[in-house]
């Protein structure tokens, strides 16, 4: 296991994954708060705006706990979800293609350590990533917008990446499935978009989503209460988990170790 975590860390580093990849998070982190503190600002400088101020102010209320709300239902939930996507792509898919996978399975290695150290790096990738990015939207906030309470960021930021690990979680799923890379981060992502789209209804049945942890993670900030279905959305995401990885394994026993070339 420690082997093929230590491989799983060398290719993101040939990959550059470990530079490029907190930089855009930290981008998507600071942007939402620089973005309505400065907006007046410059949809003045840039002129044919009468009333700029007024304009903001449709955006919504501009609190410390609505503005990195926003950071996670606005930017990771959109931006984020895709890039991680796109990122995490190949991660069994271009072992597959490049005759790695084979490699491997001709060691003294278990498909199930295999798959559980993808699991594991993309899990950690997906948490310091967030967490770098998160950070600093929080910092930029409480320096542009007033402080906020540290347990609710806490809290927050650990609800919101269970629902991210659920995403990963397909990601990896369908790279083991899809011979696309393409297909991978296409089916992912717009699974996730409709997951998270449908948070804008009000009805108890959203609990089955894993989306709604978002959402309550968002609300957790405003007020320091979670949603009503918290906890149900919370236990039927760490089961689907188990689920995916499940499936992932079912799968990658079922594929063939590499691709053809023709």
């Amino acid at each position: 296991m420690n082997a093929l975590l230590v491989k799983e860390w060398l290719e993101m580093r040939r990959n550059l994954k470990v530079i490029w990849l907190p930089i855009v998070f930290a981008i998507l982190g600071l942007t939402q708060p620089l973005l309505v503190k400065f907006l007046p600002e410059i949809l003045k400088a840039v002129g044919g705006v009468q009333d700029a101020d007024a304009l903001v102010q449709m955006m919504g209320p501009t609190t410390p706990e609505v503005i990195l709300g926003q950071t996670l239902s606005s930017q990771y939930d959109q931006l984020g979800i895709i890039i991680f996507a796109v990122a995490a792509m190949g991660v069994i898919l271009s072992d597959r293609n490049s005759g790695m996978l084979a490699f491997i399975m001709t060691r003294p290695v278990e498909l199930r350590s295999y798959v559980m150290a993808k699991w594991m790096s993309q899990f950690m990738t997906a948490f310091c990533v967030l967490l770098f990015g998160y950070a600093l939207s929080a910092y930029y906030t409480i320096l542009l917008f007033g402080d906020l309470s540290l347990k609710r960021v806490i809290l927050a930021f650990l609800m919101y990446v269970v629902w991210f690990c659920f995403v990963v979680g397909i990601v990896i799923l369908a790279s083991a499935f899809f011979k696309s890379s393409a297909a991978v981060a296409s089916i992912a992502v717009v699974f996730a978009i409709i997951l998270t789209a449908l948070n804008a209804l009000n009805s108890k049945w959203l609990a089955l989503s894993p989306a709604y942890l978002s959402k309550s993670a968002a609300q957790f900030l405003t007020n320091g209460q979670v949603l009503e279905w918290f906890y149900v959305s919370l236990a039927l995401t760490i089961v689907y988990l188990v689920i995916l990885f499940s499936l992932t394994l079912l799968v990658m026993r079922q594929k063939p170790l590499q691709v053809e070339n023709h």
